[in-house]
C-alpha cells in the first residue's frame, strides 16, 4: 500500500531541521567560552587532554545528527523537494565551513605555521567553490536546484565531520588529514561535474562514476 504524503508539520520538519542547523552553523563562534573548556582523561590510554570545548563539541555533534534526521524524514514523510535539497546544502556546507574555520582560527591556531593557516583558509574557500560549481553545472544542464549525493561526496562530508570534531578535540591539525580531505573533495567535484555535463538524465542519487552506469547525452561519444 502506498504512503500517502505528509502534510501539516510533517511536511515542513526535515526543513525546520535543515534551517536551524544554519542557524546552529552560525551559533558556533559564540560557544568557544574558556570557562565551557574541561581537561578530560581518556580510560584505557590514560591520556589527559587539555582545554576541551565540551559544549562545542556536543552542539557540532548535534549539527551533524541533524543532517542525517532531516533527509530520512523528507524520505520518509515523502515531502522531499528542491527547497529542501537546497536547505540541505546550505546547511552542510556552513557547518563544515564554520566548523573548519573555527578549528584553524581558534582551536588549533596555535599548532599551525603562518603558510599552513593560509593555505588551509584557501582550501575551505575551495572546497565552497567546488559546491558551488556542481550546483551551477545541475542548475545549467537539468535545471534543478540540487546536488548528487555521490559516494564520494558522502565519504567528504563524513570525514570532514569526523575531522573538525576531532581537531577542536584535540586543539591540533594535523597536515595529513587537511590534504586527504581536500584530495577526496576534488575527486568528488570532478566525478559530479562529470556527471552533470554528460548525463542525459539527471539523478539526484547517482552513486558515482565506477559505481554505478548511466545515459550519456546523444552529443557524447566514448
Amino acid at each position: 500500500m502506498e504512503t500517502l504524503k505528509a502534510s501539516g508539520f510533517k511536511k515542513n520538519l526535515p526543513n525546520i531541521l535543515s534551517c536551524l542547523r544554519i542557524i546552529g552553523a552560525f551559533s558556533l563562534p559564540f560557544l568557544m567560552w574558556e570557562s565551557w573548556e574541561r581537561s578530560i582523561t581518556l580510560p584505557f590510554i590514560e591520556k589527559t587532554f587539555a582545554n576541551v570545548p565540551i559544549i562545542w563539541n556536543i552542539v557540532f555533534l548535534i549539527l551533524l545528527c541533524s543532517d542525517k534526521i532531516d533527509g530520512a524524514l523528507a524520505r520518509k514523510f515523502k515531502c522531499e523537494s528542491e527547497l529542501g535539497a537546497a536547505f540541505d546544502i546550505i546547511g552542510d556546507t556552513l557547518v563544515i565551513a564554520m566548523g573548519a574555520t573555527l578549528c584553524f582560527v581558534w582551536f588549533g591556531r596555535a599548532s599551525l605555521e603562518t603558510w599552513q593557516f593560509w593555505l588551509y583558509m584557501g582550501m575551505i574557500a575551495a572546497s565552497i567553490l567546488n559546491k558551488i560549481l556542481v550546483f551551477a553545472l545541475a542548475k545549467v544542464y537539468h535545471g534543478k536546484n540540487n546536488m548528487v549525493h555521490t559516494y564520494l561526496q558522502k565519504l567528504f562530508a563524513a570525514a570532514c565531520y569526523v575531522a573538525i570534531f576531532f581537531w577542536a578535540f584535540l586543539r591540533a591539525i594535523p597536515a595529513w588529514s587537511v590534504y586527504t580531505l581536500m584530495t577526496i573533495n576534488i575527486f568528488a567535484t570532478i566525478d559530479e561535474s562529470v556527471y552533470c555535463v554528460r548525463s542525459a538524465k539527471y539523478d539526484v542519487n547517482f552513486k558515482g562514476h565506477g559505481f554505478e552506469k548511466y545515459e550519456k547525452r546523444a552529443s557524447i561519444t566514448d
